[in-house]
Parts: structure tokens; C-alpha cells; sequence
């Protein structure tokens, strides 16, 4: 019999390597696959998640590994066996027939999911829906768990948060933003950012894109950019990560932000310690800690006016029609121009989060019981109209804009609105030790790119995010970073 380590080794190539199956036939689904294709692909997916299921939950492979995480005497080893553990201690309580059904389900109401955005058909979409959220209960009914259901699934996004936590965080987001909002809206100035969202040839946006990889350092042997319906990351090595973005002719600035967004993500996998490839380490990182570094970079990074000092030359010169008479200071207005609006990934920075409150008390309710998931769309639409004052009169706009429940990824938004929050606490820290505006005045990001490597990205999971907080920033995780910035930055933009 080969001694565990070597077997430990085999097992992680071989959940490795089924891991890169599904996830190609996954992006290329998202991007370039015909699309009479993917009830096929689909198939495939199914029969790859089963077996790779059933090879990795075998009693006799998880009774292998117990007795490493028991044996060894290496502490960061025995951490990346626990995270894996901690994983297959439930997943294995699956029967196999429910795990496969679970995920060709998953992948049917994806691409349904697309289909139904595009020709603004909630009611097709509907039925999907419907199953993921009852598949997805009753999956749970398999595991063992303190607190709700709903808690479970947070802690599977972000380890070690639960509703009782978000509530507070949420609760101090609210109180701090929502009276500022008021504000603006009663007593700001005035903004007319109409220009950036003229029409802007798509082509040409794509030009700046490239300028845009230059600018960030992306490296294109190890950085891959394409498009799709909704922008999306997708890692595969150390040296693969994909990104996904989406162009609009009337809105310019959603693909150069989700670019750079999505990028975030890219530059975190990318820069993990290449000694942790293979691991949990690698694959399970929190959701919170990755949207950290994605919401750094598109509003700390991408909305910086040492940014655009650098960069706003090439952007008038690509679109001279439309930017030849919008100065700097007026394209940063603009760019930050706060308003209620109905699509969460084109928000501003100051609502952004009451998108993110909508769908977490959303979905507290569905997994909580508390409402008929029939009406959902309609509940969506009220949520919008109470804490934004606007109601989406299209489903595409309305429920069907955001992938994430099409993937059954429930408990996933919150994990947006705390990663923003953990970025401006790094940011803070960020510039104290890095002159952040004359680094991007002079295309010199690989600073910033390094004091993110050192910091945050090469540890991956190995450590939490409250140690991650804790080691850059001498504290654990305070909100009121998050809510300062935000105050600070959109009292001084209107004037108050």
C-alpha cells in the first residue's frame, strides 16, 4: 500500500484534475461554446461531477487522509487536511444520485439562466429557480450544523460568518449610509455625467481595454480576457486565470470597472505561494477575502484620480468625440456620481451595498422560510423600491440580472458588500506603507501589485481573514473603515 503522503499527492492531482475538466467546459459555455451545445455539455459535466464525487468522498480515500492530518507533524499541512476535511465531512453524507442531480440541475438552470435574461422571461427561468432552492434545502437536511440553515450556507462562502454577524455589519452600513444617501439626494450638487453614456463603439472600447491590461501589468501568458453575459473569473493554476467582461455602447465605464474588478480576482489566485497549488490553500479561499481584493481594485484602484492622471489621456484620445470637452476633475464626478439605480455591477460605490442588503434578507427569508419563493420577483421589486426609491418594470433588470442564484450560489452576495468593507480596511494600510497615487501617476502598479503579493495574496487560505486583517493591519475586522471612506469621499464629491 503507498505510504499517505504519496497517496495524499495522488489525490489531490486527481480532484485537481477533474476540477480543470469541469471548470474549461464551464467558461467555454459561459464564452464560446455554440449554444445548441450545452445540454450535451451539460451532460458531460454531470457524469464528470459524479465521478469526481465519488472519488473523492470514498470512505476508504477520506479514512486515508484522517490518518495524515493524524500523523503529521508538519502544522500548516495538518491546516490545509482540516479545510479539506472540513468539506468532505459533509459532502460525503450525500448520496451520490442526489450530489449528481444537484449539479446537472445547476447546470440547466444556468444556461436557461442566460436564455431568460436576454429575452427578459422570468417565467422561463422561474421553474429552475424554484428547483435549485428546494434541491438546495434538501441537501441540507443531509448535514450537520450549528444555527440556521441560511447560517451554513454563509459559512460556506466566508468561514466563520453567520447571520447574527452580518446583521451587525449590515445594521452599521445602513445607519451610516442610508442618511447620507438622503443627503445627497436632498441637498447635494448637482452632476450631469450624460457624457459617459453616449454612444461608445464597442470596438474602441475594446481598445481601451488593451490599454487597460497594460496599464494593470496583466500579464497574457498567465491572464486570459474575453467576454460574456455577465463578467465572471475563473482559475485553473497559478499561472491560468480567466476573466470575463461585458461592453455596453451606452455605458462606458461598466466594462473598464469590471475589468479591473474582475482582475482583482485574477491578481489574487495568481500571486498565491505557488508551494500551495493543488491544496485548499489555493481552492478555498474565502468569497469575502476574494471580493476584497476585486472591490479594491475596481473603486480604491480603478476609481483613483492618480489612475486617470495616467490614463485619462489615452481614454479622451480613443473616444475624442465623446470625452474632448470633459476635463479630469469632471470625468471623476462623473464617475462617481451617486444615484439610485436598478443593476447592482454598474452600482456606485455609496448604494452598492444596499444592493448587496436586498439580496441578503432575500435570501434570509427563502432559507429561513419566511416568504412564498412564488412571488419572488415581485418581493425583489419591492425590496428595490424600499431601500433605493426605484422599481425595475423589466426582469431582466429585476430579479434575472445577477448568475448567482442561476448557479445556486445562495449565501454568496453578502460576501460582496464585507469584501468591500475588509478592502478599504487594507487600503487604509495600503497607503501607509506605498505611495499609492505616484505609483499609478507613473504606470507603476507592480508596487502595488507586490505589497498586495506580500500582505494578502501568497498566503491564500492559510490564514483566516480576521488574521489576515490583524497581520497587515494591527486590527481585526472594524466596518468603520468602510463607512468613513465612504462618508468622507461622497461628502466632499457633493459638497456637504
Amino acid at each position: 500500500m503507498k505510504d499517505l503522503k504519496t497517496f495524499y499527492e495522488e489525490y489531490k492531482n486527481k480532484t485537481s484534475a477533474y476540477s480543470y475538466a469541469m471548470g474549461s467546459i464551464y467558461f467555454d459555455q459561459a464564452t464560446v461554446a455554440p449554444k445548441d451545445g450545452v445540454p450535451y455539455s451539460n451532460e458531460v459535466v454531470s457524469f464528470l461531477s459524479g465521478e469526481a464525487f465519488a472519488y473523492s468522498t470514498d470512505p476508504e480515500n477520506i479514512k486515508r487522509i484522517e490518518e495524515l492530518y493524524k500523523e503529521t507533524s508538519d502544522p500548516l499541512e495538518k491546516k490545509e487536511i482540516e479545510l479539506r476535511l472540513r468539506d468532505l465531512h459533509q459532502i460525503s453524507k450525500l448520496p451520490k444520485e442526489v450530489y449528481v442531480d444537484f449539479q446537472k440541475a445547476v447546470a440547466d438552470s444556468q444556461y436557461v439562466w442566460e436564455e431568460a435574461k436576454e429575452k427578459d422571461d422570468y417565467a422561463l427561468f422561474k421553474p429552475h429557480l424554484m428547483g435549485l432552492i428546494e434541491k438546495r434545502k434538501h441537501m441540507l437536511t443531509y448535514f450537520d450544523f450549528e444555527g440556521s440553515a441560511y447560517d451554513y450556507l454563509l459559512d460556506q462562502f466566508q468561514v466563520g460568518m453567520n447571520k447574527e454577524k452580518y446583521d451587525a455589519f449590515f445594521k452599521e452600513v445602513k445607519d451610516g449610509l442610508i442618511p447620507l444617501i438622503k443627503e445627497i439626494g436632498e441637498k447635494g450638487k448637482k452632476i450631469d455625467n450624460s457624457p459617459l453614456f453616449e454612444n461608445f463603439d464597442v470596438e474602441d472600447q475594446i481598445k481601451f481595454t488593451e490599454v487597460l491590461k497594460e496599464s494593470l501589468n496583466i500579464n497574457p501568458r498567465k491572464c486570459y480576457l474575453t467576454e460574456s453575459v455577465h463578467p465572471f473569473t475563473s482559475f485553473f493554476s497559478g499561472n491560468d486565470a480567466r476573466i470575463t467582461t461585458r461592453y455596453h455602447a451606452d455605458n462606458v465605464m461598466s466594462a473598464v470597472l469590471a475589468t479591473i474588478h474582475e482582475y482583482g480576482h485574477a491578481q489574487y489566485g495568481l500571486q498565491v505561494d505557488p508551494k500551495f497549488e493543488k491544496t485548499t490553500f489555493s481552492s478555498e479561499i474565502g468569497f469575502a477575502m476574494h471580493e476584497s481584493q476585486s472591490r479594491l481594485m475596481e473603486n480604491h484602484i480603478g476609481r483613483n484620480r492618480a489612475f486617470w492622471e495616467a490614463n485619462y489621456p489615452k481614454f479622451q484620445a480613443i473616444f475624442p468625440a465623446q470625452l474632448k470637452d470633459v476635463s479630469l476633475d469632471s470625468f471623476m464626478e462623473m464617475m462617481d456620481v451617486s444615484t439610485p439605480s436598478l443593476i447592482r455591477i454598474e452600482a456606485d460605490e455609496l448604494t452598492y451595498p444596499l444592493h448587496i442588503v436586498i439580496r441578503y434578507e432575500l435570501e434570509k427569508e427563502i432559507f429561513d422560510g419566511a416568504i412564498d419563493c412564488d412571488n419572488l420577483d415581485v418581493l425583489w421589486a419591492d425590496k428595490y423600491e424600499e431601500y433605493l426609491g426605484v422599481r425595475p418594470t423589466t426582469t431582466a433588470d429585476g430579479i434575472l440580472q445577477d448568475m448567482h442564484w442561476g448557479a445556486a450560489y445562495f449565501g454568496y452576495f453578502p460576501t460582496y458588500a464585507l469584501g468591500s468593507a475588509f478592502a478599504a480596511q487594507f487600503y487604509n494600510q495600503l497607503e501607509k506603507d506605498v505611495d499609492v497615487d505616484s505609483a499609478l501617476r507613473n504606470n507603476e502598479f507592480e508596487k502595488i501589485s507586490e505589497w498586495l503579493k506580500v500582505n494578502i495574496h501568497q498566503y491564500g487560505a492559510s490564514k483566516t481573514f480576521d488574521e489576515l486583517l490583524l497581520d497587515v493591519t494591527g486590527e481585526t475586522f472594524n466596518p468603520k473603515y468602510y463607512v468613513e471612506y465612504l462618508t468622507n469621499k461622497y461628502r466632499k464629491i457633493y459638497g456637504l
